[in-house]
Formats: C-alpha cells, sequence, structure tokens
C-alpha cells in the first residue's frame, strides 16, 4: 500500500494521524472537564445522588481522553522538537 511512497511522505501522513488525535482529544477534555464541574455543583447543591453517579461515569472517560491527549501531545513534540532544533540550534 505505501510502496513508491517516500520517507518525506510517510513521516507527513504520521503527523498528520498523531495531529489529529492530539486535536480531538484535548478538546474533548475540555469540554469533559466544564460538564464534570457543573455536575459536580449540582451535585453539592441539590445533594441529589444521579449527578454523583453520572460525575463517576463521566469521570473515568475524561481520564481517559486527558490520557490520550497528552500522550499524542508527546509524540507529537518530537518531530517539532527535531526540526525547529535544526532551525534554532
Amino acid at each position: 500500500m505505501f510502496m513508491g511512497m517516500s520517507a518525506e511522505i510517510l513521516a507527513r501522513l504520521q503527523f498528520a494521524f498523531t495531529i489529529s488525535f492530539h486535536f480531538i482529544f484535548p478538546a474533548f477534555s475540555i469540554g469533559t472537564a466544564a460538564y464534570l464541574a457543573f455536575l459536580n455543583f449540582l451535585y453539592l447543591w441539590k445533594k441529589d445522588g444521579a449527578y454523583l453517579r453520572l460525575f463517576d461515569y463521566w469521570k473515568t472517560i475524561f481520564a481517559v481522553t486527558f490520557g490520550m491527549g497528552v500522550v499524542s501531545g508527546i509524540v507529537m513534540s518530537l518531530p517539532v522538537r527535531h526540526e525547529l532544533g535544526d532551525v534554532l540550534g
């Protein structure tokens, strides 16, 4: 499938794949964090256990997406550092 493609094109495809994940996961984490804060506020205000159960359910999803955002950011920074290292010295 990738026969005949240069290493530069393959590296750009890999970077595009990585940056697309890094674009999605932190944005989802930011929105989920706001939702979690709102659920926690509702639980503390109304003392309804349903809000706490929702909070616990979404907390796990938040942890996974946050972790994926961090991992994709670390992996994404490596080729950027390599290219900027050549330019900046």
